[in-house]
């Protein structure tokens, strides 16, 4: 543990409850994690239990009191974890990674000041970024469920990929919530969104949310019959996919999808998302 902790970006300490105390390998683990770990490093707790649950209390507020910060709540599971309960695990994993990924930004930025680089490097980046940025998108709402769990996120970078049988490319980001639902086989919505009628569902699909909260917040969607994802009616079309294939591209996976269904909902032009750079949405 003491080797681990002091190269790592972000961790999560996990314990049942046996006696009214977290084991005692636990209890060593998180004296080590105390004495050793950076106090800028995420953490996150969760444990299970059958009554009382104190370890749970007991290893969040060691951390607390040390001057740890959470990249979630405390995750509470007594017997058996539910859909509701795996799905605030999945999403509160993600927030832990987008944490991690924060840090190293900051770390990364740190030491880019401290670095000196020639004009013409910087020149050199600077114009590449600038190139890529000028590749537009359409803006979509991807929807998509797995079990009883609903999930959605804004996405841009989708493109068509084949006439026959009609396909599309959505390219998604490792640390989205989204992702694990979009394995091969899975089904999909990509709603369309329309020009001038966008904001409110980029709006609602940009807030943040906690684990486990529902995903659509102030959105008016309806539940298709065939795959029982969203429709957003404010969208212009909503096509219907099934994932075929997936390709790990950097810190994306691409995404190929077989459009099985699509449904024009109303006359308009597409929403297109224009960019000054080719490094961030």
């Amino acid at each position: 543990v003491e080797a681990l902790i002091t190269r790592t970006d972000g961790f999560c300490l996990g314990a049942p409850t046996l006696g009214g105390h977290m084991p005692t390998p636990v209890s060593n683990a998180l004296g080590v994690i105390v004495k050793e770990a950076s106090r800028e490093t995420p953490s996150g707790v969760f444990g299970s239990f059958g009554w009382s649950g104190e370890a749970v209390d007991m290893m969040e507020s060691k951390l607390k009191n040390s001057g740890f910060t959470f990249a979630f709540d405390a995750i509470r599971c007594k017997f058996k974890p539910t859909q509701e309960t795996l799905q605030v695990c999945e999403e509160s994993g993600t927030d832990l990674a987008q944490a991690v990924k924060k840090l190293r930004k900051k770390k990364a930025a740190a030491a880019q000041k401290e670095i000196a680089t020639s004009s013409a490097a910087a020149a050199g980046a600077s114009d590449t970024a600038a190139a890529v940025g000028r590749i537009v998108g359409s803006l979509c709402a991807v929807t998509a469920r797995a079990g009883e769990t609903q999930s959605a996120m804004l996405a841009s970078w989708v493109s068509q990929a084949s006439f026959n049988p009609p396909a599309i490319t959505v390219a998604v980001a490792k640390e989205r919530a989204v992702e694990s639902f979009l394995l091969k086989g899975s089904t999909f919505n990509l709603n369309v969104l329309q020009a001038g009628n966008e904001k409110e569902v980029i709006k609602a699909l940009l807030k943040p949310f906690a684990p486990g909260e529902n995903r659509f917040g102030d959105m008016d969607v309806e539940i298709s019959e065939r795959n029982g994802c969203a429709v957003v009616t404010q969208a212009l079309s909503c096509l219907e996919c099934e994932v075929t294939q997936r390709m790990e591209c950097g810190d994306h996976w691409v995404v190929l999808a077989t459009v099985r269904e699509g449904t024009l909902l109303r006359d308009g032009q597409t929403s297109i998302h224009h960019r000054k750079v080719g490094t961030s949405y």
